[in-house]
């Protein structure tokens, strides 16, 4: 085997390391270049969730609790309808329902109807033995009485068992209305349906309300969406689907703030530009003051990461 020596000065050296960077340089063409990240400028920071509560049921408004500026959790009450009327139809409709439901846990009709079929069945019994000892000692007609009298005894039993049902049925019809009335109370007090900030108050305690009329806005302000456009030649849509972001938002005195989020919505539809448009849903945070730096209604910058 040629040593190295031998093969530098016959000039065999040089000509092998052309022949690896000519194998090398194929190689090196077909690697894939990396994709720059799509960066969307003049997004749209818009709400993700807003609500105009109304009223559920038609009346005066006795109570109003919030104000312009109040934050509110879900199910938070922040008004009330007059409820005097349904608060005494609970009433009326909880007592009825108290007095039904005793009736039917007693048993005292069946106990009686029970002992006295005991009764008639002992005098039924005895003037027929009193008979078998001494014939025509009870005459036909009184034994036949006393044997209806069993027998009427017995449909006693089954008539009381009967009206303990129906009584446990008027019970569960009595606990239906007080139900229905805890219902339109409930319908009376006027809850926020999501966490967020009330921007507006429409009416005031005094006021009269309209079934469905509006009583305040609030919005959501802890989550916001940005709303962008990708370019449909340079990115498909599983390239942008679900893809974590980076938003940055330009605030006063040329301060800017970053976010980070995920793409929650991509159209399905280009527009005529040449866009599709893809929403991504950002927490929100506060400043030290208090106040929250994402605002619906801002211009923002987006980057879409590739992992």
């Amino acid at each position: 085997m040629p040593s190295f020596r031998r093969l530098f000065r016959a000039g065999q050296i040089p000509r092998l390391i052309l022949a690896v960077l000519l194998l090398a340089a194929p190689a090196a063409a077909q690697q894939p270049t990396v994709k720059p990240e799509p960066v969307l400028e003049r997004c749209l920071v818009s709400l993700v969730e807003e609500a105009k509560v109304s009223a559920g049921e038609a009346g005066l408004l006795v109570e109003v609790t919030v104000k312009p500026g109040d934050t509110v959790t879900a199910g938070q009450a922040i008004a009330k309808i007059d409820d005097d009327q349904p608060q005494m139809e609970k009433r009326k409709a909880q007592a009825e329902y108290e007095q039904a439901f005793a009736k039917s846990e007693s048993d005292v009709d069946i106990r009686y109807a029970v002992a006295a079929e005991r009764v008639a069945e002992a005098e039924s019994n005895k003037a027929r033995e009193s008979h078998t000892k001494v014939p025509g000692s009870v005459t036909e007609v009184e034994r036949e009485r006393l044997k209806l009298n069993e027998q009427k005894s017995e449909l006693q039993i089954e008539q009381a068992q009967l009206e303990q049902s129906l009584s446990k049925l008027a019970a569960l019809s009595k606990q239906v209305e007080v139900q229905t009335a805890e219902i339109n109370i409930k319908r009376r007090l006027i809850t926020s349906p999501l966490d967020g900030v009330v921007v507006d108050v429409l009416r005031h305690q005094g006021e009269w309300m309209q079934l469905g009329e509006p009583l305040a806005h609030l919005v959501r302000t802890d989550r916001l969406r940005v709303e962008g456009y990708v370019d449909a030649a340079k990115y498909d849509p599983e390239e942008i689907r679900g893809r974590p972001v980076t938003v940055e938002v330009r605030l006063a005195n040329d301060r800017r703030e970053r976010f980070e989020g995920k793409i929650v919505f991509v159209s399905p539809l280009v527009e005529s530009g040449g866009d599709y448009r893809v929403f991504a849903e950002v927490p929100n945070r506060k400043a030290a003051s208090g106040e929250w730096l994402l605002r619906a209604g801002q211009t923002a910058s987006m980057t879409i990461h590739s992992r």
